[in-house]
């Protein structure tokens, strides 16, 4: 994945999760993954996969088209 993807999706995730005021623990929670694996999303240190930004999208209640047009612009 490139770098500057990568860094746009993470960053856009943690902008939507702190807009929508829930916190890391309560999105992994609610996406059944681990709080530790969220803050390495956010920070930009994994590749993410389709799978996984689906499941974030899901809890963070956009769609992945909807995500892919914000970081777009």
């Amino acid at each position: 994945m490139d770098y500057i993807l990568a860094a746009k999706i993470s960053s856009n995730i943690k902008k939507l999760r702190n807009d929508k005021n829930i916190s890391q623990e309560n999105l992994a929670h609610n996406i059944d993954i681990d709080r530790k694996y969220a803050s390495i999303i956010e920070k930009g240190k994994t590749k993410i996969s389709v799978e996984v930004l689906n499941k974030v999208c899901i809890g963070l209640d956009i769609s992945l088209s909807e995500f892919f047009i914000q970081i777009g612009n």
